[in-house]
């Protein structure tokens, strides 16, 4: 009796919790269906309207300096002292290096002294008696010419006069003999002359020759001499340093490297299909990571003709940098505006959401959210031109979007 007592309480008990659990299981459902039938969701909304929107693109490049010159030596020889170090600020033409000269002045002294052995030999042999006789000849000779010269006029004349019977054979024959004693003068003068010119010394013109070489080799040394002192080709910062005291050199080996900074540009490579778009002068913002992303203007200031190697087009930025904040080999993004599109669709980019099947924004048609797919157009900063999907005057959801879906009630 007991036995059968307790397997009846147990029944009860079983029976009693499995309908409570039923119970409380149908309370929640009906719940929780009662909240996801009411509840909507919140969001805000934008009326798409007609707007401008410029076609912007961004590219990236480089910062160079404005001017960037490897300073070399034109004379070998050994380094005695290197003025300047890195960073060091430089003006146009101030010594930066200077070659050790001992050599080279050893090198003058024996060219100057060569140069005064030529000189006395030539004067040696210039003021000789040779020379001055050959002038006296040479003015006999010329004196000689010129009567020749007239006789011979004087002969053709009286020849003619002859000829026409209105002088006699006489007067004629006096005149002939003249003319021709004028020629013999004049050729025996002329080879006095050959003979007296051979007999100077055959070396007078290897003498003035050797003058000439010498005083060159004089005036080479000076001007080794000159570039033993290396200066500056440029006003900038010194940005590199590749010799110390003491190191031989050769001609055209780089020593420093100098940098105006005064002026950067941004070098940055655009493809052939947008070359066309970009324009000398135009002004375009330059945003530097390394310096906080600040904003700066800078100006176009090459285009060129042509492309390189990668059929890209190296478009170079000029920035003003007096401050000196821009150093060259920062990495920079640059916006350049290639237009504007005027009277187009234009949406916050954050109202875009990307899915499987494509971009989608909600619009809100009667309270509730209606998915549309849209084609985009240019992307500008935050703002993106919508091609298809959505009209003027429809309203589209700017937040809260990630919560919603097809046909869910909206509350604005």
């Amino acid at each position: 009796m007991n036995i059968q007592r307790k397997k009846l309480i147990s029944v009860i008990i079983v029976l009693t919790f499995i309908v409570a659990s039923i119970a409380l299981t149908g309370c929640k459902t009906k719940k929780y269906g009662d909240i996801s039938e009411e509840a909507a969701v919140p969001v805000e909304v934008k009326e798409v309207k007609l707007n401008s929107i410029k076609d912007i693109t961004k590219l990236t490049g480089t910062i160079e300096a404005e001017d960037d010159v490897k300073v070399t030596s034109k004379i070998p020889g050994r380094v005695e002292q290197v003025l300047k170090d890195v960073g060091d600020f430089v003006e146009k033409g101030e010594p930066l290096v200077i070659l050790e000269t001992k050599e080279l002045q050893n090198q003058l002294a024996q060219a100057e002294a060569a140069l005064a052995m030529a000189q006395a030999n030539l004067s040696a042999n210039e003021d000789a008696a040779l020379p001055q006789q050959l002038e006296q000849v040479r003015a006999s000779l010329e004196q000689a010419e010129a009567n020749y010269v007239n006789a011979k006029a004087d002969y053709e004349r009286m020849k003619a006069l002859y000829e026409a019977e209105a002088i006699s054979k006489q007067v004629f024959d006096g005149m002939t003999l003249k003319y021709q004693v004028a020629k013999t003068q004049y050729e025996t003068a002329k080879e006095q002359y050959r003979l007296t010119k051979e007999r100077l010394p055959k070396n007078i013109e290897a003498l003035r020759a050797q003058v000439k070489q010498a005083q060159s080799a004089v005036d080479l040394i000076k001007t080794n001499l000159e570039n033993s002192i290396i200066t500056s080709p440029v006003t900038g910062i010194i940005s590199n340093k590749l010799i110390n005291n003491g190191e031989v050199i050769s001609a055209g080996y780089p020593l420093l490297t100098v940098v105006n900074i005064d002026t950067v540009k941004v070098v940055i490579d655009v493809a052939e299909e947008e070359i066309n778009k970009i324009k000398d002068g135009q002004e375009v913002d330059v945003t530097i990571g390394a310096i906080g992303g600040e904003k700066i203007k800078g100006i176009i200031s090459i285009v060129p003709p042509a492309s390189n190697a990668t059929r890209l087009f190296q478009v170079k930025i000029s920035i003003d940098n007096k401050d000196h904040t821009l150093k060259p080999g920062m990495f920079a993004e640059v916006d350049v505006e290639k237009g504007i599109k005027e009277n187009v669709v234009v949406l916050p980019k954050d109202a875009i959401l990307l899915k499987k099947h494509g971009n989608v924004v909600f619009v809100v048609s009667e309270g509730k959210a209606v998915e549309r797919i849209v084609k985009l157009g240019i992307t500008n900063g935050n703002s993106v031109e919508i091609l298809e999907g959505v009209n003027p005057g429809e309203k589209v959801v700017v937040k809260g979007q990630n919560m919603l879906k097809e046909g869910v009630s909206v509350k604005l």
